[in-house]
């Protein structure tokens, strides 16, 4: 994201709401130190109390330059740093990486440092992937930090390669809101924006851009009954969306699906959600 477009966002947003928290994440922002470093510093001068980041730490390759960018970084005010380590990270990052990172961070003095991880059902899960995510914690446990798990969200080549493992569960019901940060559709409590300007209050679930309308904006007027896709998952779930969309061309297979967010995620990537009204909605 272009440094100026993330100050100008964080500026908006501070002027209508009292933000308790801002978090980096990617891709993986530790690759552009030059833009995440000040993107930072702007958080930190507008006295946003938990600044966080979330990385792969593939820049603790070096433990000279891993100590370098952490102080950077401690600097610049960040205070809550998220490293995601497990058994689908591992296949393209050495564990070391991660590990001189984590060491780099707590030495530089960043207030929190965690394991973030993902597994399929849990850390004492039998399948093969969280047998060995387990297994690298334990040999990690020497960092002495603490961890945070979360549960893989069956998308893209999560529902591809891991499908065998994932339980199966019912398509039907309302959303109640993002799985992983729980952020309510009916009154979301943060926002995701990308490099495009896209907002999001879920998965790809975009309330308009910021790069077309202030960000303030968009905030101050949002109303989840206003929007028909969001106003139907509140009401009727994905599986609302499919009711809608019928005569669209879109072909629904009830068993390709693994839980309602898959369902959700793929159909609003598969159809033309403008074309559902809040009439139809309605109906």
């Amino acid at each position: 994201m272009d440094v100026e477009d993330a100050h100008n966002y964080l500026t908006d947003t501070c002027t209508v709401s009292e933000l308790e928290s801002f978090l980096v994440l990617g891709g993986e922002p530790m690759l552009f130190p030059s833009r995440t470093f000040p993107i930072i510093d702007r958080a930190r001068e507008l006295n946003i109390p938990r600044i966080e980041m979330l990385t792969n730490g593939v820049w603790g390759k070096s433990r000279r330059r891993a100590q370098e960018l952490a102080s950077g970084l401690k600097r610049s005010g960040l205070n809550d740093l998220g490293i995601s380590v497990d058994a689908f990270h591992v296949q393209f990052i050495p564990l070391e990486y991660p590990r001189n990172a984590a060491l780099a961070s707590v030495r530089a003095g960043i207030e929190q440092v965690t394991w973030n991880v993902a597994v399929i059902e849990s850390l004492n899960g039998k399948n093969k992937y969280d047998r060995k995510t387990a297994r690298m914690l334990k040999s990690l446990k020497p960092v002495g930090i603490e961890t945070h798990v979360h549960r893989v969200i069956p998308v893209g080549r999560a529902a591809l390669n891991l499908r065998q493992y994932i339980k199966k569960e019912s398509l039907n019901g309302p959303c109640m809101g993002d799985p992983i940060l729980e952020n309510a559709l009916t009154h979301p409590e943060c926002i995701t924006i990308e490099p495009s300007g896209e907002a999001n209050i879920c998965w790809s679930l975009t309330i308009g851009n910021a790069k077309e309308k202030p960000l303030k904006q968009i905030i101050q007027e949002y109303n989840w009954r206003e929007n028909a896709t969001i106003r139907t998952l509140v009401e009727e779930g994905p599986m609302g969306l499919v009711k809608n969309v019928r005569g669209s061309g879109f072909r629904f297979q009830e068993d390709r699906y693994l839980n309602k967010c898959h369902l959700c995620i793929e159909i609003r990537k598969t159809i033309d959600l403008c074309t559902i009204t809040p009439e139809s909605a309605k109906a």
